[in-house]
């Protein structure tokens, strides 16, 4: 796709209206209402006015978001069960969900102020079938203390002493998806840090269902939290999972270790119906 053409040529700020994917955007959205924008084509949602900047990473602002974005719909063409942790304001169960009103979505984010935009743009799409839900996935049950890095909850130690905090409702993925009867053979996981804690309480959903699984990886703030970023493999790789890079490229588990800087990855187990 375009964006892995020009994924590595990041764009200066001030240079974004002369990259290509800029101008393809704005060749969809010539026609938009104020609270619209088109993310691909035949992809038109109707949106919360704050949730025009963060959506348009995915659409020119980042390619490495943009691919992101490209690899996921690909991907999840002949999916039906969509669990979506750290939802934000909702762009991947928008699209996940736009598709096919046969799709369901189950969305999950622990920031009020995050939730508050992601309902909004759930409620201006009545078609779609998405249940979102306000908590943190971990790996118990209980009260998590969290800060907020603009409308993100973050779980990773802060030394900044401006950053607000706030306590959240934690409960495992396993617990969440029980009680809702919800079958995912799809997991999007962006949780800033605490993708390990998320992962341990949600094995047991992975091992009886195995769906593809979409992690962005956050090796510094991994080690704030005290963990590890060697779980992943840990927890994954005897289900049966293999990694790769967005473009497809097969990572090893035992590479996630060399990284520093943030990562997205596409996880995959060797199933003959997944």
């Amino acid at each position: 796709m375009l964006a892995k053409k020009l994924l590595g040529q990041r764009c200066p700020i001030n240079d974004w209206e002369n990259s290509v994917l800029f101008k393809a955007h704005k060749k969809r959205n010539m026609d938009c209402g104020e609270n619209e924008i088109v993310l691909r084509d035949g992809l038109r949602l109707t949106i919360h006015p704050d949730s025009r900047n963060p959506m348009e990473f995915f659409c020119y602002i980042a390619p490495e978001m943009v691919q992101e974005m490209d690899s996921f719909i690909e991907k999840t063409e002949d999916r039906k069960r969509l669990l979506d942790i750290g939802a934000l304001h909702g762009i991947f169960s928008l699209v996940f969900a736009h598709r096919d009103e046969t799709r369901c979505t189950l969305s999950v984010d622990a920031s009020p102020l995050a939730f508050a935009r992601l309902l909004y743009n759930v409620h201006r799409h009545p078609f779609a079938n998405i249940k979102a839900v306000e908590c943190a996935l971990s790996d118990r049950d209980g009260v998590l203390k969290m800060h907020y890095e603009w409308e993100h909850a973050v779980s990773a130690q802060t030394e900044d002493p401006t950053q607000r905090s706030l306590c959240v409702e934690m409960i495992t993925g396993d617990l969440l998806c029980q009680s809702r009867q919800f079958a995912p053979d799809t997991v999007k996981i962006d949780v800033e840090g605490h993708e390990i804690r998320v992962l341990r309480g949600l094995k047991g959903t992975v091992s009886q269902y195995l769906p593809l699984i979409f992690l962005e990886v956050h090796p510094t703030r991994i080690k704030q939290e005290g963990d590890s970023i060697a779980e992943i493999g840990t927890i994954l790789a005897p289900l049966g999972y293999l990694a790769f890079d967005l473009d497809d490229t097969p990572i090893a588990f035992e590479k996630f270790s060399c990284r520093e800087e943030d990562f997205r990855v596409f996880l995959k187990p060797l199933t003959a119906n997944s």
